[in-house]
């Protein structure tokens, strides 16, 4: 029997990639190794963290998930240093982030689900310009983050961040940010559940968070601590199941009219 043959070769050569954080050849060499061991779960939990779909850009109606660039940076900082939006964004705690960790971040965001178990898109919107010097009529504007935190590779579970510090953009874009992302966590990178935490001073967001799928599925008392009032803070606990995405007639409408298709139907 050759050495290909053997699982434990294979597991070998990945996990000394991983060691040496070579996400990219790692994912090679998993590709390789699932040609001899088809749907083997250690190499689909290993394939799951290093997939190159995380990479790639969502594109909406006039909505677009990216990937944070040096380029961003500068609305980075401004989106830090907005102490009201990060803590509804990331409730309590979180911490003040520096010029220079803003750039290593964004610096090393390559393959970040493998060295953070988080994954980061800046939400732009696309707008009109009317300048000749530009090629393009549209221009894409960063108006606010999106994440999935805490992800969970053998339960195939994420919390899901939406914060756009606009009102006047939040509204509609809130909403397709949040189906862009169901279409990618359900269909394409294959998460079963997403999770959501609100606090229980903010019923309008915990009314919107259900209207859109999301089943509360529990009440945390006292789980955080303003950091400034030092008063403890009850939050909801929500969640979305992949049966109840594929279920939802709300998801299917509102997926149906503003991407232009039924994301709730399962694609093979």
């Amino acid at each position: 029997m050759s050495e290909k043959s053997n699982l434990a070769y294979w597991i070998a050569l990945i996990n000394e990639q991983f060691h040496k954080k070579d996400y990219r050849h790692a994912c090679d060499l998993i590709l390789q190794s699932l040609a001899n061991f088809p749907s083997h779960p250690l190499l689909l939990d290993r394939l799951f963290i290093v997939d190159q779909r995380w990479s790639i850009p969502i594109v909406g109606s006039r909505v677009h998930l990216t990937i944070p660039g040096e380029s961003d940076f500068s609305f980075l900082q401004q989106c830090y240093a907005n102490e009201e939006f990060m803590e509804q964004l990331l409730p309590m705690g979180r911490k003040k982030q520096s010029s220079e960790s803003i750039m290593f971040v964004l610096r090393h965001n390559e393959f970040s689900v493998a060295q953070s178990k988080t994954m980061h898109w800046i939400i732009r919107k696309e707008e009109q310009v009317d300048k000749p010097q530009v090629l393009s009529n549209n221009h894409l504007k960063p108006i606010g983050l999106a994440s999935l935190v805490d992800i969970q590779i053998a339960h195939r579970r994420a919390e899901l961040l939406i914060g756009i510090p606009d009102y006047g953009d939040r509204q509609r874009a809130s909403l397709i940010t949040m189906l862009l992302i169901f279409d990618f966590a359900f269909n394409q990178i294959g998460l079963h559940k997403l999770t959501s935490l609100v606090l229980s001073n903010n019923p309008h967001s915990q009314k919107s968070t259900e209207a859109i799928g999301f089943s509360q599925e529990g009440f945390r008392r006292h789980h955080l601590r303003d950091p400034k009032s030092r008063l403890w803070l009850d939050c909801y606990e929500n969640g979305l199941v992949e049966d109840s995405f594929r279920e939802s007639p709300v998801i299917a409408r509102l997926s149906k009219r503003f991407l232009g298709r039924d994301i709730t139907l399962q694609s093979f």
